[in-house]
């Protein structure tokens, strides 16, 4: 079901009049977005009692109910902000803009650039399998509507389209993939797909078809993910298939985002890696859990696996100690869906036997008979000896791509521009986090808070930096007026002789046309 356009008032001046944009929800705070996306499942008291078969069933909310927001979601929830707002702002459906971009897809394959240019459209986020960014990305992008009707312009509007790379990485089966999501999103009952893809429908009137329609719909963010899978094609598959993106960049100004493992980082020409460092909005190295804690208020990993433990469905939940987090740290080596699988395999041994306690002979037991078909992979880890670790090409970002691309601790600090190399700065954010922890917000929350005021009023002092947090909060809760979408009534015009004016709904319209000579009587010309 289409959800009908309400269109807020413009943040900035540069949304002004762009119905497109002013239809999305507001720009979330970084506190907002943790709320937005933060799952936690529910324990209810009258499970805890169930039979050990019944209670594993209630467990199964771990699996995929499970999601701890981290400075990589937040970073990742404001790069896709922007770059749906940003790719929007040259497609205007209330101006002239919107059919000159239609207009820019006639013979749209017939002019590929092998030249990537200056792009700022296109970002990725890589990581190792199993670290939870198509999750991520699922759950920013479930944030917004996920089609949007325009009454006034007789327009629907995709804001965001998520694209699996096939895996025999052909050009015809993205184009299919393409349209089956676009159904799917309109509930068309498969139109798109029988109406475009043909037995004799060649991969560039595929691709052609493919840009055509996302222009028409205004799609707001192609997500590709799986984009490693290209790997598996020849090199002149790939790089058409490249080329094809960044001209729907440049051409539609669609957004991109790329979502795959670190072999796709074998897949980006030097075009495309030019693309990439152009980009306004970086890329997104998305990294396993690490246990070094430079706050003071514990590791990434440490807040994880504290929310993650309180899910216990025993009778007596069991207190988490060091020697525990360190165990499962050990066998997970920081991907966060390894962890998750081990505590849920660990709780459901746990009952099944009847004993309700996850100590180290479980844990080793558990992994060992239930997870030893990624066990050579862990090892890998475990070793840190990168000839084991490029065995697997799946587990570990090259340290080269983090020379060359944005590592995740610079592209924190783009997003909070706090200047860590000053101590005076690095004391101000300690003082102005543990203030903010003492007035309620949660400790996972108030250090990217801290960072986002320091780098908004670099020279503040504490007082000054909290009165800006209040500011800020209080803008966010004054929740703008909606503004109701004029109903323009449409007047017919008719010519002379129109049919339309021929037509009764009672009856005689076939005596009324043939009167007005419009239907000829054969007889005449026998």
């Amino acid at each position: 079901m289409y959800k009908t356009a309400t269109y807020i008032d413009a943040e900035i001046r540069e949304y002004e009049g762009h119905p497109l944009i002013n239809a999305l929800p507001c720009i979330n705070s970084l506190e907002q977005t943790a709320e937005l996306i933060r799952r936690t499942p529910e324990v209810r008291p009258e499970e805890v009692i169930l039979p050990a078969h019944i209670r594993r069933h209630a467990m199964l909310r771990i699996m995929d109910g499970f999601l701890y927001p981290t400075k990589a979601h937040l970073q990742l929830e404001q790069t896709i902000s922007s770059m749906i707002r940003q790719g929007y702002l040259s497609r205007n459906i209330a101006d002239k803009s919107y059919q000159e971009t239609l207009n820019s897809t006639a013979n749209f394959t017939q002019h590929v650039s092998r030249n990537a240019g200056n792009e700022a459209l296109v970002s990725s986020v890589i990581g190792c399998s199993g670290a939870g960014k198509s999750t991520a990305v699922e759950a920013v992008l479930a944030s917004y509507d996920q089609v949007i009707m325009h009454p006034t312009y007789q327009h629907v509007q995709i804001v965001w389209l998520k694209v699996e790379c096939p895996h025999d990485a052909s050009v015809k089966s993205l184009c299919i993939n393409f349209f089956r999501a676009l159904d799917l999103a309109l509930d068309n009952n498969s139109q798109y797909e029988k109406q475009y893809v043909k037995p004799r429908s060649n991969a560039e009137m595929l691709l052609g078809d493919f840009a055509r329609i996302a222009a028409l719909h205004s799609i707001g963010l192609l997500v590709i993910d799986e984009i490693q899978h290209l790997e598996r094609s020849n090199s002149g598959v790939s790089e058409r298939i490249l080329r094809f993106f960044v001209q729907l960049t440049n051409t539609i100004k669609l957004p991109i985002l790329f979502v795959g493992t670190p072999k796709a980082y074998e897949l980006f020409s030097p075009s495309m890696r030019s693309a990439r460092r152009a980009s306004q909005f970086g890329s997104i190295n998305w990294n396993r859990f690490n246990t070094t804690d430079k706050t003071g208020k514990g590791s990434d990993w440490d807040r994880f696996f504290d929310r993650l433990w309180s899910l216990q469905w025993f009778k007596s939940p069991q207190p988490l100690t060091n020697e525990i987090k360190n165990l499962f740290w050990d066998y997970s080596q920081g991907i966060a869906h390894v962890a998750v699988t081990l505590f849920y395999l660990c709780q459901t041994r746990a009952v099944t036997v009847g004993r309700e306690k996850i100590n180290k002979e479980l844990v080793d037991s558990v992994f060992n008979d239930e997870l030893h078909m990624i066990r050579p992979m862990i090892r890998a880890l475990q070793s840190g000896l990168d000839k084991e670790i490029e065995k697997y090409s799946d587990l570990e970002i090259p340290k080269a791509a983090l020379i060359q691309h944005d590592p995740v601790y610079e592209a924190h600090e783009k997003v909070t521009n706090v200047k860590v190399t000053k101590s005076e700065d690095s004391t101000k954010l300690q003082q102005l986090t543990s203030m903010l922890e003492q007035m309620g917000i949660g400790d996972d929350i108030a250090p990217a808070i801290a960072e986002q005021a320091v780098s908004e009023l670099p020279s503040g002092n504490l007082f000054d930096l909290v009165a800006h947090i209040k500011n800020l909060e209080e803008k966010a809760q004054t929740k703008p007026e909606k503004k109701k979408a004029k109903v323009v009534k449409l007047t017919p015009a008719f010519v002379e002789n129109d049919l339309r004016l021929m037509v009764h709904s009672k009856g005689g319209t076939y005596k009324t046309i043939k009167n007005e000579g419009v239907i000829l009587r054969l007889s005449d010309y026998l």
